[in-house]
């Protein structure tokens, strides 16, 4: 049987994989097999100087998009070692595969290769990225920022609730034209089930993560020095005040709340009006290393799903989550400890 030809990308991945290994390793690709077995597009064979043989299916796409790796996923580790190349492979796309255990290849860009004893990871940090589709005009450009965010704020709030387009409109008070693009955008990343008036999220754990790692918004933040004995203190008179509009907590304070962790020194929440907290609480403005800080949100529906505890109003915990996590340090660990306690998703 004459082996088929390589196409273009095939090719492409030959001469890139032989480019990251040292000249001394065999590689080869076998065709002729693979035309013969299941879909796969080929096997891979590498022979170190060592003797070792190292052999692994290869699959290559012309496009990446999250939601059609997450379905090749299971037929590609039943294949035993696998590498993915397609010309762009996203962040979530990579994130698919690594947590598979899979390893992938961009042949112009990145990778990520881990077979036998065979680790290659090229990340080219600099470069800006662009999810597969991120520009058709069918999904929205960013689901972490912007009315996108409400969506998918409310689906990690109540993350095992089933939604309609109706429902979710409603809720967030978007059309449900927009509701429908969002959704196709998380259904394309894999992240959301789509079904008629009962779409999912199929991943929660991947979209929250993938929101703490998104962009910050350029929120409005104002330290002050309230003149109190310890947080402690300055919580209970937070508790104690008429509300001056819409606030929640968030940061370790807030965290305090759900699951103590550590010490903090300070208290962060957000609020509608600086100035009225300023009036009602003789709070005095500092540069920095005030015990007091407010935030005034670009995002006001960084208010939806805040709650009450203790008689103070909280941030929802997903938001409380990505919160700590941008923080870093131990507000990050805060983060993990909430979660390790069930505080993140109550039953």
């Amino acid at each position: 049987m004459v082996e088929p030809p390589l196409n273009p990308l095939g090719r492409a991945f030959e001469v890139a994989l032989r480019n990251v290994l040292p000249p001394v390793w065999g590689i080869s690709l076998d065709r002729e097999v693979a035309a013969r077995g299941p879909r796969v597009d080929a096997y891979l064979n590498l022979t170190p100087p060592t003797g070792e043989r190292i052999r692994a299916c290869v699959e290559w796409k012309s496009r990446a998009e999250p939601s059609e790796v997450a379905r090749i996923v299971p037929w590609l580790r039943a294949c035993g070692p696998a590498i993915f190349v397609a010309p762009t492979i996203g962040s979530r796309a990579r994130g698919i595969l690594s947590s598979a255990g899979i390893s992938w290849m961009e042949p112009d860009g990145d990778c990520r290769i881990a077979l036998g004893s065979l680790f290659v990871e090229r990340l080219g940090k600099d470069r800006p990225r662009k999810e597969a589709g991120a520009t058709d005009s069918r999904f929205v450009a960013d689901l972490f920022s912007g009315r996108a965010l409400s969506v998918v704020r409310w689906l990690l709030i109540e993350p095992d609730q089933p939604w309609s387009l109706a429902d979710m409109a409603t809720r967030t008070g978007l059309t449900q034209g927009f509701v429908s693009r969002t959704f196709k955008t998380l259904a394309r990343d894999a992240y959301l089930n789509r079904a008629p008036n009962a779409s999912r999220l199929s991943d929660r754990d991947a979209l929250l993560e993938a929101w703490a790692a998104a962009p910050a918004p350029a929120d409005d933040v104002s330290e002050r020095v309230a003149t109190v004995s310890g947080v402690e203190a300055l919580v209970r008179m937070l508790r104690d005040q008429p509300a001056l509009g819409r606030y929640a907590l968030t940061a370790e304070a807030a965290a305090d709340k759900l699951a103590p962790f550590a010490r903090f020194s300070r208290v962060e929440l957000y609020c509608d009006d600086v100035t009225a907290w300023d009036l009602a609480l003789g709070l005095v403005p500092v540069p920095r290393g005030g015990n007091l800080v407010l935030l005034k949100p670009v995002d006001r529906t960084v208010f939806d799903g805040s709650f009450a505890r203790d008689g103070v109003t909280l941030v929802s915990r997903p938001q409380l989550y990505v919160d700590l996590e941008r923080r870093g340090g131990a507000a990050a660990e805060g983060a993990v400890f909430i979660r390790e306690r069930g505080e993140l998703w109550p039953r």
